[in-house]
């Protein structure tokens, strides 16, 4: 018996050496990491540059302070030869084009991002180049006694124009990030050059060559106007510090009002008409940002 157990002991005794020693030869292998979540991080300033299209949507009104007269916007009234701009001098820009207007737009931005959780506060800042010229007409076709007021004649006809040009914006911006990708609201401040031409012309209302003579009558206006804009967007961050994106914003500038005073001595200009020019307009756009943020961390 006790023969039988000294060998028992001696069996279990050399089965742990060998395990032992079995471990000692094999390779020291690491547990498998826990999987990575990235966490994105919109915090911090950036900059970048947009291009894009801008369309007008311009309101515009028209008075002689005179009722009753019959006339049509960008064509002639029954009666009335269609309306040519004769080749020659032309100082005011008369025309007899008409249409909603277009332009590039170009530009750059600057903004900083807040991020809390999945939210996204910030405030961009942003100045863009463009064009924006619309012009229209009104053309009457009454025709009581020669030397009566503006529009009383046949072929009297009034033009308009409006100019945009350059266009900034102050606006907050409100956004939902739960990766590398945001949409956002956005509205602020919008401020741009202005340029407003109101002229009137004595049939046939083709040429205007000196204002406050016998046969027109004009007035201008050069301003940097304020206004406001909303919008919304998308970005995606597609590396630690790029993102691209898509953004829209619609822009009132409000309203420029301009009065054509009577000119003395001239009987075909004894009324003040008045014109109002509301610039409005919608822009839509791509963006390339760069983020001077910190790098992506890991949630585990």
């Amino acid at each position: 018996m006790k023969k039988l157990l000294l060998g028992a002991v001696g069996l279990v005794v050399m089965a742990s050496t060998a395990s032992a020693a079995d471990l000692a030869a094999r390779p020291y292998t690491k547990a498998a990491p826990m999987p990575v979540a990235e966490v994105w991080n919109w915090t911090g300033f950036y900059i970048g540059i947009n291009v894009g299209g801008a369309w007008g949507d311009n309101g515009r009104g028209y008075s002689t302070g005179l009722p009753g007269l019959v006339s049509a916007n960008c064509g002639s009234p029954a009666g009335v030869a269609p309306l040519v701009i004769p080749a020659g001098p032309n100082p005011f820009d008369i025309s007899a084009n008409c249409g909603r207007p277009d332009s590039f737009i170009g530009g750059a931005q600057i903004g900083y991002n807040w991020q809390m959780s999945t939210w996204v506060f910030g405030l961009e800042a942003d100045g863009a180049w463009q064009r924006l010229i619309e012009r229209s007409f009104t053309r009457f076709a009454t025709t009581p006694t020669v030397g009566s007021p503006m529009g009383t004649i046949a072929g009297d006809t009034a033009y308009f124009k409006s100019e945009t040009s350059g266009l900034g914006t102050f606006r907050g911006r409100l956004g939902y990030a739960p990766g590398p990708w945001m949409i956002y609201a956005t509205g602020g401040l919008a401020v741009a050059n202005v340029k407003h031409t109101f002229t009137e012309v004595l049939a046939p209302g083709n040429v205007c060559v000196t204002p406050g003579g016998t046969t027109c009558r004009t007035i201008s206006n050069d301003d940097t106007r304020f206004g406001w804009t909303v919008g919304a967007g998308f970005e995606w961050m597609f590396t630690r510090s790029w993102s691209v994106g898509a953004e829209y914003l619609y822009v009132d500038l409000g309203r420029t009002n301009l009065a054509l005073a009577p000119i003395a001595g001239v009987g075909s200009f004894p009324n003040t008409s008045t014109a109002s020019f509301d610039d409005r307009q919608h822009v839509a756009r791509v963006k390339l940002n760069y983020h001077f943020n910190s790098p992506v961390v890991a949630r585990y």
